[in-house]
């Protein structure tokens, strides 16, 4: 198996996570690390045994791909050095603080001829592939969405609303789930809470094959949920992306006699699906890997991931204030 030589940019939260994944999975050389933080980064080297980069340019010079998990308003100017170098990228979601970034981001990948791919983890997780097997060919009329956190000043993004830090996971899903309909229509809620950016927002999404998707983000709540409900014309789905469990009920009319007096009637059969143990940050680098090595189809690409950006530029637009 040929190694793919790679490195990451940035060591935060996520960075870190990609670091330990990367020092384990056989498909990659993790040739090093860069952070400006070069504490941070030296801490993280030495506990997965990898180089610290002194500089952006000496670590692009020494890989053929990368993962850039810097904060969202450094994509931009990060991603078209990376693009400049020649040096495939998964860049971390959103691709960039606004579409139009993002559409410069994506063309410079394109012009050098240069693999892109957004870190939309929700898509590798096990929930939401085995969703969109079960969906494939299946008419969807509703679904209803809830992403919700409770409040964390220091571990969750404040300089965004919840709909570009949180509610853009479910907006991408549900795209994808409802393809090939598309949105035809967008209006948006939202309220200030405890940040200077909307946190509790509410989205609904009107698609032309006249379905329509509510879905609602918070990062202000008291519980934590991430689930997904589909309806469609014979049956219900529930899934649910933290417990990893997917829920088919189907109405039925089934009688079943018996030697009583009476007649039995089955209203529901309800089925649990078997969900596979995988981590989602795994799965997203073995995709990763897949495409740039042997060049199969990146599932979440620029242009799929500037389709999230723009449905929640507009639900910004569209709730009751300037968020």
């Amino acid at each position: 198996m040929k190694k793919l030589k790679i490195g990451v940019i940035g060591t935060g939260h996520m960075g870190r996570n990609h670091v330990r994944n990367l020092a384990d999975e056989k498909r990659f050389d993790l040739v090093g690390i860069y952070d400006a933080n070069a504490k941070q980064a030296r801490e993280i080297a030495s506990q997965y045994e990898t180089k610290v980069f002194s500089s952006l340019e000496e670590l692009l010079d020494a890989v053929d791909a990368v993962v850039v998990a810097v904060p969202s308003s450094l994509h931009k100017e990060v991603g078209l050095k990376v693009a400049e170098k020649g040096v495939h990228a998964l860049i971390e979601k959103p691709l960039a603080t606004n579409s139009e970034d993002a559409k410069e981001i994506m063309e410079a990948f394109r012009r050098n001829g240069l693999k892109l791919q957004v870190g939309h983890i929700e898509r590798f997780n096990a929930v939401v592939t085995e969703l969109s097997k079960i969906l494939d060919g299946k008419k969807i009329f509703y679904v209803e969405a809830h992403r919700y956190s409770p409040f964390s000043g220091s571990g969750r993004i404040t300089d965004t609303s919840v709909i570009e830090d949180l509610m853009i996971h479910d907006v991408d899903i549900v795209c994808s789930i409802m393809e090939p309909s598309t949105v035809k229509d967008i209006r948006g809620n939202g309220e200030k809470i405890r940040s200077g950016a909307t946190d509790f927002a509410t989205c609904m999404l009107e698609f032309s094959s006249n379905a329509h998707a509510i879905i609602n983000a918070s990062r202000v709540s008291q519980n934590k949920e991430r689930s997904l409900e589909i309806h469609t014309e014979d049956a219900i789905v529930y899934a649910d992306l933290l417990a990893k469990t997917l829920t088919i009920t189907k109405n039925t009319d089934i009688m079943i006699e018996s030697d009583h007096a009476g007649t039995y009637k089955q209203d529901a059969v309800v089925q649990k699906v078997f969900v596979p143990i995988i981590e989602p940050l795994r799965a997203e680098l073995q995709s990763f890997y897949e495409a740039v090595v042997n060049g199969e189809k990146i599932l979440v690409d620029g242009a799929t991931a500037i389709r999230a950006i723009e449905i929640c530029e507009q639900a910004v637009k569209r709730a009751n204030y300037d968020a």
